[in-house]
């Protein structure tokens, strides 16, 4: 029972986190792309890549973790929001949004978690 209420309690914080930067985003940010679900999928990469190489070197148990990354960041980022979004743009037509979409959102995730990783073995200790 500890870890389901870990993994809700986290996700229902991350769910509200990801939903509160969708809000700042777009209301500083008045595009046609949705800058608000990157914004929130970057920083959640980002995240993993700090929390993961800080908690591969400390003990915490299995509930702290599930919370953390089942949970918190599982509802703080969002792939199926993305690929709707994606699919949007292609649906409508703007073809090149939906690319670009894709292709930042794939490329920059994959460096964000890769400089969480760097950021953590360079500056925690």
């Amino acid at each position: 029972m500890e870890t389901i209420i870990a993994v809700a309690l986290g996700g229902a914080i991350g769910s509200l986190g990801r939903y509160s930067i969708a809000i700042g985003v777009e209301k500083f940010i008045r595009i046609n792309f949705p800058m608000g679900t990157l914004m929130a999928n970057l920083l959640g990469c980002l995240l993993i890549g700090i929390l993961w190489g800080y908690f591969g070197k400390v003990h915490l148990s299995n509930e702290f973790r599930l919370f953390i990354f089942t949970g918190f960041l599982g509802g703080f980022t969002t792939f199926s929001t993305f690929a709707r979004e994606t699919e949007q743009f292609f649906r409508i037509g703007e073809i090149w949004h939906g690319i670009s979409y894709l292709l930042i959102s794939n490329i920059m995730g994959l460096a964000m978690v890769a400089l969480g990783f760097y950021l953590c073995y360079r500056f925690i200790r």
